[in-house]
């Protein structure tokens, strides 16, 4: 069946006409959201992954410092109170891979 509308009740929408856009837009919004709600909390979940990555990075850094950071200390005091000749060259070879003249040196590959 054919309706016919006046020009005024045709601006103003009619009951049915705003009633199937409400549908519609209720319908988008029943499927954007929950999209846009998924999409937010997996790239939440990926941040924090990121994060406490970074985390345990940043403790395992920190580690290595305080390790570095002890061993240099260390150094400061065997420098103050001296070092003996046997000490000096073992750090030398040892650190610094130093030979004397007349060693022998082996290069081995693994």
């Amino acid at each position: 069946m054919i309706e016919q509308y006046s020009r005024k009740e045709f601006e103003r929408g009619s009951p049915r006409r705003s009633r199937a856009g409400t549908g519609a837009r209720e319908t988008l919004i029943r499927i954007v959201l929950p999209s846009l709600l998924l999409y937010s909390a997996v790239c939440l979940a990926s941040a924090r992954r990121t994060l406490s990555a970074a985390e345990a990075r940043e403790a395992a850094l920190r580690e290595a410092l305080a390790a570095v950071e002890r061993d240099n200390r260390e150094m400061g005091r065997r420098l103050e109170s001296g070092w003996s000749a046997e000490e000096l060259e073992a750090l030398a070879r040892e650190r610094l891979g130093l030979v004397l003249p007349g060693d022998r040196v082996f290069h081995f590959e693994d």
